[in-house]
């Protein structure tokens, strides 16, 4: 099975840019109840690599002289083109995020955020909480709603094809539909789960592209009317939490959807709540696909990202979560052509620099390059030719780097982990056939 590209519209153009990850196997699962407050006292880091093999299905872990290669976390339901997308240790190391599209059918996300702890245990939903298998926790309700189509006949769109499935969020199962454009249906679901005094979201779901509205308030032991649910051109593709990025004290986790958006959340939800929250202030700066909160606490709220529609080409720049991106607060510049995307972004871990990786001007290499932020000046790390370093991950000690080596700029059909130090020396094959690397504590 090969890995699947995630198209994201990140500039004016659609421009090219890929993400993956793993799954777990339902006897993985360790179901917590999402009112509980999550305590890891008693974990112990493991120090291990974390990675996603080759064909989307499993969650690995490997030290970093390549020896103990084991599962972590794999599912039934994880499979291209609904499997990982990817994945990144709380900076402590005692539990791993992970975006995964294995609950796309009956959630309101493509793909949603979990967590588990080093030896599998502790499974949790992060967002749209909590886990369907956590739904018999909750009295049940009915809801019934219309669903139109309203797309024109004489326009093509993703709507127009008529077959959807639809969910409110709660429900035991969705229901798989044939609206044509023009038409509408009345649809009941019976048992959906009362998650309290809020509206549960409705979604239509054609593909990888979703329709959807707040929904209706459920309340148990009663059928509600919700508002109708409307369907029309293409909808929104991608629609998910892409690429966790855990804040310093791992209070909050942040994450992108397929425009990448990037939004906060709690890391540690205590009930089911749409508690999200932009990075940004004002409008999102262009092509902020790849970001990374500081690594220290004095630079805990501090955020560098990615902005490429700027006059002087695509740039690194630096401000405090929440505030307007600023033209001003640029700290280097990658490229002189606008509308480019870095692969990866990452803080060394004492925050006197950061790493990147990105494509040559020509596209036939991509490298992985070092920014000092005292002598402002950039180091290229990698020396590869013909081949492309993608994602990558820095070590605790920030000596050295584990990242992707690929023969192509985009495909996912032979990704290969190698390690080097930070100075480009003693490069060596880490794992076959394996992608999104993450180096726990």
């Amino acid at each position: 099975m090969h890995f699947r590209n995630l198209y994201i519209i990140a500039t004016a153009s659609i421009a090219y840019f890929s993400v993956f990850c793993v799954n777990t196997t339902k006897d993985k699962i360790s179901s917590l109840n999402v009112s509980t407050q999550f305590s890891d006292s008693a974990v112990h880091p493991t120090g291990a690599i974390a990675y996603i093999k080759l064909g989307g299905s499993e969650i690995r872990l490997i030290d970093s002289n390549g020896k103990n290669d084991r599962l972590l976390w794999t599912h039934p339901d994880a499979k291209d083109p609904l499997g990982l997308f990817d994945l990144a240790w709380r900076p402590d190391g005692k539990e791993l995020a992970f975006s995964s599209a294995h609950e796309a059918i009956s959630s309101l996300y493509h793909a949603d955020l979990y967590a588990l702890r080093p030896d599998g245990s502790g499974f949790r939903k992060i967002t749209n909480a909590p886990d369907r298998n956590d739904f018999d926790k909750y009295k049940k309700g009915s809801i019934t709603v219309t669903v139109r189509n309203n797309q024109y006949t004489f326009q093509h769109a993703q709507s127009s094809s008529g077959v959807f499935f639809v969910n409110i969020i709660g429900a035991d199962r969705p229901q798989q539909v044939t609206i044509p454009p023009g038409s509408s249906k009345t649809l009941v679901f019976k048992s959906v789960a009362d998650f309290g005094k809020h509206a549960q979201a409705l979604v239509a779901i054609n593909g990888n592209y979703r329709w959807f509205m707040p929904g209706s308030d459920v309340i148990a032991g009663t059928n509600v009317k919700a508002p109708d649910l409307i369907i029309s051109g293409d909808g929104i593709e991608y629609f998910g939490a892409f690429r966790p990025v855990w804040k310093q004290d791992g209070s909050q986790l942040s994450y992108r959807n397929g425009t990448c958006l990037v939004q906060t959340i709690p890391a540690n939800q205590k009930e089911p709540a749409d508690e999200f929250r932009p990075m940004f202030t004002g409008k999102t700066p262009m092509g902020s696909c790849t970001w990374a909160w500081g690594p220290t606490p004095a630079l805990a709220n501090q955020v560098l990202y990615t902005e490429n529609s700027g006059d002087g080409g695509s740039g690194v720049f630096l401000m405090k979560e929440r505030n307007v991106h600023d033209q001003a607060n640029r700290v280097t510049l990658f490229s002189d052509i606008q509308y480019q995307l870095l692969n990866d972004l990452h803080w060394l871990p004492d925050g006197s620099g950061f790493l990147y990786s990105t494509v040559n001007l020509f596209h036939d290499a991509a490298n992985i390059f070092w920014y000092d932020m005292r002598s402002k000046k950039t180091t290229q790390v990698t020396q590869l030719q013909g081949s492309f370093a993608r994602k990558f991950s820095i070590s605790p000690s920030g000596k050295q780097i584990v990242y992707e080596r690929s023969t192509t700029a985009d495909e996912y059909d032979s990704i290969d982990l190698w390690i080097t130090g930070l100075n480009g020396k003693g490069g060596r094959l880490l794992a076959k056939n394996a992608s999104c690397p993450s180096w726990g504590r």
